[in-house]
C-alpha cells in the first residue's frame, strides 16, 4: 500500500507515488568490457544482469520490500540477496574481506565519508558509464551514483509557529528570544558541515555565541530532536532534515522544515565493487533506481534526490560532503564542536 505523501508549508516534497512499473525492454548484451559490465544502455546491462541471475546487495534501506518488488516486476530473473548493514559496517566488512582476497558483495550503499577508505583502496568500480545507463551527471561522483540527498534546516512546530516566525538565516538564530528553546546535537551537526562555508575560526565563534545567547538543549539524534519539537517541548531543532520531516508528517506530526541561507546536505551513494561476481546485475539496480525506480524508492524511503531543495530560498548555498577532503574537514570540526555543547 502506498505511503501517504504529505507536504508542508516549507518542507521539500516528493513526486507523486509511482504507478505500476513498466516492463523492461529486452536487449541482447554486447561484448563485455574489461570491467565486467557490458557496453550499451540500461536495457543491455539489465539483460546481462538477468543472465547473471543474482545481486548481492549490502544496504541500509528502511523499507526495501516495495522497491525490490517493483524491480523484480521489471527484472524477474535477478534475485536480490539483500543484507541490511549500516554504511560504516558495510565499508569495514568490504575492507576486511578485501584483505583476505575475496569481497562477497556486488553493491554497497552509503556516504562518501564512510566509503573513503574503500575508494582509497581501489575497491570501487569507477569505470562504469553511468550516463549511458541514464544517471544524470550531477548525481555521479567518483564512480558512484547518488541515491538520495537529505537537506538540513531548522525543524519547527507548526502548531506554535509559522515559517515567517522562524529565523531565515543561521545568524538570526542567535537571539535571546530562543533562549532554552533550541535543540543541538552533541556530535556537532550541522555546524561541523557549515564550517565548509564559514571556516574553522568563524564556526567556533558562532557555536560559542549560540551557546552563550541561546543556551541550547543538547539532544543526540536528528529524529529525537524533531520528535521533541513536534511534541511542543521545544521550539526549534537545528537538526531538521527533509527525510525525517516527511516521515513525521506522514504520522500527522505538527512539524516542518525551514531552509536557511546555507543548506547542509547528507548524500548516500550506490557503489559497485571491483571484481563483483554479478557486476551487470548491480549496475542494473543502480541505473534503475536512478531512473524508472526513483519514484518508488523516494516514496518508500521518504527521500528525494534533488540537488537543490525545491523550497530552498533564492541564492541559498548548498553544502555537500562530496570529496574525501571535505569529509575529513567535517570530521575534524565535529571533534571540536561537540565538547563546546557538553562542557
Amino acid at each position: 500500500m502506498a505511503t501517504p505523501r504529505p507536504t508542508g508549508t516549507t518542507g521539500a516534497s516528493l513526486p507523486p507515488a509511482a504507478t505500476a512499473t513498466p516492463a523492461a525492454p529486452t536487449a541482447t548484451p554486447q561484448a563485455s568490457t574489461a570491467t565486467g559490465v557490458v557496453a550499451g544502455d540500461l536495457a543491455a546491462v539489465c539483460a546481462a544482469g538477468s543472465a547473471e541471475g543474482s545481486l548481492v546487495y549490502w544496504n541500509n534501506l528502511s523499507n526495501p520490500e516495495p522497491i525490490m518488488a517493483a524491480f523484480n516486476a521489471a527484472y524477474p530473473d535477478i534475485q536480490i540477496e539483500s543484507t541490511q548493514l549500516r554504511p560504516d559496517d558495510s565499508a569495514q566488512r568490504v575492507l576486511t574481506e578485501a584483505s583476505v582476497g575475496r569481497v562477497s558483495a556486488d553493491l554497497i550503499y552509503g556516504g562518501l565519508d564512510v566509503f573513503q577508505p574503500v575508494l582509497g583502496g581501489n575497491l570501487i568500480n569507477q569505470t562504469i558509464d553511468w550516463a549511458a545507463l541514464g544517471a544524470a551527471d550531477d548525481i555521479v561522483n567518483s564512480g558512484m551514483v547518488r541515491i538520495y540527498r537529505v537537506a538540513g534546516g531548522l525543524g519547527y512546530n507548526t502548531d506554535n509557529y509559522t515559517a515567517d516566525e522562524i529565523p531565515s538565516t543561521w545568524e538570526e538564530l542567535i537571539d535571546a528570544e530562543w533562549n532554552g528553546q533550541v535543540i543541538v546535537d552533541p556530535r556537532g551537526r550541522p555546524f561541523d558541515q557549515l564550517s565548509l562555508s564559514w571556516g574553522e575560526e568563524a564556526t567556533l565563534d558562532y557555536v560559542n555565541r549560540l551557546k552563550t545567547t541561546v543556551n541550547p538543549i543538547v539532544i543526540e539524534g536528528g529524529t529525537a530532536g524533531m520528535v521533541a519539537v513536534a511534541s511542543g517541548e521545544y521550539a526549534i531543532t537545528t537538526g531538521g532534515r527533509s527525510a525525517e520531516t516527511l516521515e513525521q508528517q506522514a504520522e500527522d506530526a505538527p512539524i516542518d522544515i525551514k531552509y536557511l541561507d546555507i543548506i547542509p546536505t547528507l548524500d548516500a551513494y550506490h557503489a559497485v565493487l571491483n571484481d563483483a561476481t554479478h557486476p551487470n546485475a548491480a549496475a542494473c539496480w543502480v541505473g534503475w533506481i536512478a531512473t524508472a525506480g526513483k519514484q518508488i524508492h523516494d516514496e518508500s524511503e521518504f527521500k528525494s534526490n534533488e540537488t537543490v531543495p525545491s523550497s530552498a530560498p533564492a541564492g541559498a548555498e548548498v553544502l555537500a560532503i562530496d570529496t574525501p577532503e571535505k569529509a575529513d574537514a567535517v570530521g575534524a570540526m565535529s571533534d571540536l564542536i561537540g565538547p563546546i555543547w557538553t562542557e
